[in-house]
């Protein structure tokens, strides 16, 4: 009985700490007594806490809170940025991009390493770990990869820029290297989901799902302010058939959305040969080119309405390469989706974001998974 009241004991100092460390994150500068008054809890619970999450570097004092008031004033506390880091990574099919983050999640140092013919990824991933992580207190650790992972054993089940050696040795090898770490592996779609949460001025909204349009097609759901993994197999938007009988994917279906809507194919089909030839055209009011793209942006709409009917989330942020196209292009996959859709008026916009949102969004996670946020 003992022991599972010392167990619980500790649980609740947990969650206090996690409290108190996310309110003075939330509000950049409060004091001891603003906490008291929010949580609730004792002035001496909150001294406690407080000077534990001192004592660990994770914040400081910063001065008196100026008042009017006579009396004692009130010592003010912020986050410590340079008390802990993090490593969000973003691997694509011929680089890897790192960015290291401090609390604040201002990126202290960014790097990209190419992956040459013939390289190991995984050792491009560990060199980038080990120049960015030396000397500093690494708090965790995300990797985004484009492909299917299992979220419980962080384990690549598929990838299209991954061979199986890589896949099948990446995390044991991770945690070989940083073996008092937290690392994960998480699915690069849904890190963007997150990212465009916390980042894109979308901060207020917990459903949302984010469609990422490059050289495939993702998609990342959050739901309730966290990533919807599923078994892994969740936001293979670009595998939904919007057609039973068109061509046959490399994944076995038919007509599906990556067939229309990745970015090779729409230049394809408009016969154009980059994404700014391709937005010179739709300024230019092309007629052909805008009659190409009617079929495009017909099928995005329709996977769009899919998700819509499926979870009726409530943002759609469309990213990746597609908001170069311009608005002609998303408010043709607007105008389609109002035609088709039960649900008028849904929100679907363009992202915002101008950083890495892969990285940005796994350092994000870390912080998540490491504070409890």
């Amino acid at each position: 009985m003992t022991e599972i009241n010392k167990s619980s004991q500790q649980n609740i100092k947990e969650s206090n700490m996690r409290m108190v460390f996310g309110l003075i994150h939330k509000n950049e500068i409060i004091s001891r007594a603003d906490i008291k008054k929010i949580t609730s809890l004792s002035a001496t619970t909150v001294s406690s806490l407080v000077e534990e999450l001192m004592q660990e570097g994770f914040v400081v004092e910063c001065g008196m809170k100026q008042t009017s008031k006579s009396g004692r004033k009130a010592v003010m506390l912020r986050i410590n940025s340079d008390g802990g880091f993090f490593l969000g990574m973003d691997v694509i099919k011929n680089a890897v991009i790192a960015n290291l983050c401090g609390l604040d999640f201002e990126v202290k140092e960014s790097i990209k390493l190419p992956i040459e013919e013939g390289q190991a990824m995984v050792m491009v991933m560990l060199h980038a770990i080990g120049r960015l992580t030396r000397g500093r207190k690494i708090l965790g650790i995300t990797i985004g990869i484009p492909g299917v992972i299992d979220p419980k054993t962080n384990s690549v089940i598929s990838s299209t820029i991954l061979d199986e050696d890589d896949a099948n040795d990446m995390y044991l090898l991770l945690k070989q290297a940083m073996p008092n770490v937290n690392i994960y592996i998480k699915n690069n779609s849904g890190l963007v989901a997150l990212c465009e949460k916390e980042f894109g001025c979308h901060n207020e909204i917990n459903n949302l799902v984010s469609v990422d349009i490059d050289d495939g097609v993702g998609a990342g759901v959050l739901i309730d302010g966290a990533i919807y993994d599923g078994n892994g197999f969740a936001g293979e938007f670009g595998h939904m058939s919007v057609d039973f009988n068109g061509s046959r994917c490399s994944c076995g279906n038919y007509g599906c959305l990556e067939l229309y809507a990745s970015i090779p194919r729409i230049l394809d089909r408009t016969k154009t040969n980059s994404l700014e030839e391709l937005r010179n055209k739709i300024d230019d009011k092309d007629k052909k080119v805008l009659s190409d793209l009617q079929l495009i942006c017909r099928a995005i709409a329709f996977g769009i309405n899919n998700i819509v009917n499926l979870i009726d989330p409530e943002l759609i942020v469309i990213g990746g390469s597609a908001p170069l196209l311009g608005e002609t292009f998303l408010d043709m996959i607007r105008e389609y989706f109002e035609q088709i859709s039960l649900i008028k008026n849904k929100n679907i916009v363009f992202s915002n974001l101008t950083v890495n949102p892969v990285a940005l969004g796994a350092v994000r996670y870390a912080f998540n998974m490491t504070f409890g946020q």
